[in-house]
């Protein structure tokens, strides 16, 4: 079975405070997959979201003083998810510039069941070594990055204690429980401001959901307060508030889980 997905990421856990959204730019919106390069874009696309948050200002004190820092570790993270086999990315484009993300999600299918086996042979084995090979050149660079200049946006010792909090709710609401192991678990998912309340969020949402029916397997995530209401929309019910850095949530956000329609008889208490 697999562990626990990895520890969140920033983006993952917080957003700005929730308002009433009046869509920027009403041009028509469409849903792809992400290109392999575009981990760039999907990481800046995240920065631009976050850089204002009481969580950000907690992990990353000095990020206005060292931006480029800031910026790659999102960036980082981005490019590393795509080159598993087991995550799937979709970007939100306009329809008039289909090149340029203005918004994203990311997913990853955990466990070892049929579902999880398929996903990973969507890939041919040649593209499953080439991502292998990409990985470990990838990897090898981030950590000559992280050696040679480090992260100096961030204060170390509130990333250790965010790690422990996002550890700590992997272990309570995943690890614990065998039937939700194999899972697909929603990574990340943002659209830039000026492109919100037009729906992008749940068109992304719907990729997954339709990968777990098919499965029949849960979703799960870290939702902010702002994401919760949207979650709630398409099918998410909360599994508990956060425990470790409840103050920059509130009484909002949470961990939270899609079940699919033939197993929701196992989960009649998820809210």
């Amino acid at each position: 079975m697999a562990s626990s997905t990895e520890t969140p990421a920033i983006e993952t856990h917080t957003a700005p405070e929730p308002q009433k959204v009046f869509p920027e730019s009403q041009e028509e919106l469409i849903i792809r997959p992400a290109r392999l390069w575009e981990g760039g874009e999907i990481g800046r696309i995240a920065v631009a979201t976050y850089k204002d948050t009481p969580l950000s200002q907690f992990v990353a004190p000095h990020r206005f003083q060292y931006w480029a820092d800031w910026e790659r570790g999102f960036i980082q993270r981005a490019q590393k998810r795509m080159l598993d086999p087991r995550n799937v990315s979709f970007v939100v484009c306009t329809k008039s510039n289909p090149d340029l993300a203005v918004g994203y999600a990311q997913f990853v299918r955990l466990g070892d069941d049929e579902g999880a086996k398929k996903q990973i042979e969507s890939h041919s084995r040649l593209q499953r070594v080439r991502l292998w090979f990409f990985r470990l050149g990838y990897g090898a660079w981030c950590w000559l990055t992280s050696v040679m200049i480090g992260d100096r946006s961030q204060d170390p010792k509130a990333i250790a204690l965010f790690d422990g909090w996002t550890t700590e709710e992997g272990k309570v609401h995943w690890d614990a429980w065998p039937e939700r192991q194999n899972r697909w678990h929603v990574q990340s998912c943002v659209i830039r401001q000026e492109f919100q309340g037009r729906k992008a969020g749940k068109a992304l949402m719907a990729e997954v959901i339709k990968r777990a029916e098919a499965e029949s397997v849960v979703v799960g995530l870290e939702a902010s307060k702002k994401g919760e209401p949207m979650y709630r929309s398409v099918g998410f019910g909360l599994l508990a508030r956060f425990t470790g850095g409840a103050e920059f949530e509130g009484r909002a956000g949470g961990v939270m889980m899609y079940t699919p329609k033939a197993r929701k008889s196992e989960y009649v208490n998820v809210e």
